[in-house]
């Protein structure tokens, strides 16, 4: 039981840690083309269909025995107005709620974001596309010191929390406010689609600590994506997307390719069933298999986190789940290409 405890307060360390340096407020989910307002505020509302709620759940374990790390992501997109002579041209809008648990309830960090969006077609057929975006942030972190246990607190019959943690200069993180925005530029034919855009995050610095460090700030970070879609056959699509992320002096990226099978009846305004398998690579990290289904409107999604990476922690490798299930209106915007994040 003592060793448990002093694993979960090394832990805390380690996920204050990651969240100060290396991805600060905002989790770089495994299935990030299921999160597209993590990705650009441009994004949303620019799915196939009219609509989309999107949840996506992360479990990381740092060791066996001891509580995961669970990141919940709710997100709610559309199109809010369309204009009436060319529904091309619309307005778009989300909500996205995030929020990560640790050590049983002791660690707990939560954000509210909104977008704005607004999609201008290039052409007469909306061939190619602009979409601008813009959002805030309302983040929160609290840390329960009173689950957690300091070598202050030890006695002769073991750890005893009414003592004194002699940790004052320790305290709840303050609550902030930020902003973000983004661009994405759109190309659509009959066989083929593509993506690329580019987003940043949290532009005003903000002080994030719990040691009343005035010199700990939460970096701003900066997204670069792109998706390509395409028919290889009348029952095989194929998908393909990578982003680039820019925070500080740490960038990484992720690349990696879906095939989709298509299973069931297809058509022009059919939803077809259809079996999704991926493969990502995140830069020295972890290799990341994906396996999907889609039915009609819902769609869900497993993916797992193989560990690559040379500089693991002594309590272990990190291994990581995340589960995603999206729904979407059943009136699509127009006969696009099935794609397991649109």
């Amino acid at each position: 039981m003592r060793l448990n405890k002093n694993i979960r307060l090394v832990f805390l360390f380690l996920v204050m840690h990651s969240y100060t340096v290396i991805h600060a407020q905002d989790p770089i989910f495994s299935q990030f083309f299921a999160s597209p307002l993590t990705v650009n505020p441009s994004l949303a509302g620019n799915g196939d269909a009219n609509w989309r709620l999107v949840g996506i759940r992360r479990n990381q374990w740092i060791s066996a025995g001891t509580d995961p790390l669970n990141t919940t992501s709710l997100s709610f997109d559309g199109k809010i107005y369309k204009n009436k002579y060319d529904e091309h041209n619309y307005i778009g809008g989300g909500l996205l709620f995030l929020q990560d648990n640790g050590l049983a309830g002791a660690f707990k960090s939560t954000s509210f974001n909104f977008a704005l969006s607004s999609h201008i077609s290039l052409d007469a057929d909306d061939v190619q596309g602009l979409s601008a975006g813009i959002g805030g942030t309302y983040s929160n972190t609290i840390i329960d010191f009173s689950q957690l246990s300091f070598a202050s607190q030890l006695s002769s019959s073991g750890f005893n929390r009414t003592l004194p943690t002699n940790e004052a200069y320790m305290s709840s993180i303050k609550p902030y406010y930020s902003a973000f925005a983004g661009i994405t530029y759109t190309l659509r034919t009959e066989t083929t689609n593509f993506d690329i855009g580019i987003a940043g995050y949290r532009f005003f610095r903000t002080a994030k600590s719990a040691l009343q460090d005035a010199n700990q700030f939460d970096p701003p970070r900066y997204n670069v994506h792109a998706d390509f879609q395409t028919y290889l056959n009348d029952r095989l699509v194929f998908n393909a997307n990578s982003m680039f992320v820019f925070e500080n002096n740490i960038n990484s990226y992720s690349v990696g390719v879906n095939f989709g099978n298509i299973l069931g009846e297809t058509g022009e305004d059919a939803n077809p069933t259809i079996l999704n398998t991926g493969l990502w690579y995140r830069q020295n990290e972890a290799v990341i298999p994906y396996i999907g289904l889609g039915v009609g409107n819902v769609l869900g999604g497993l993916s797992y986190d193989v560990n690559i990476s040379n500089s693991k922690s002594s309590l272990g490798p990190l291994q990581t789940f995340e589960f995603s299930l999206i729904l979407r209106s059943g009136n699509k915007s127009r006969s696009t290409i099935p794609c397991p994040w649109r």
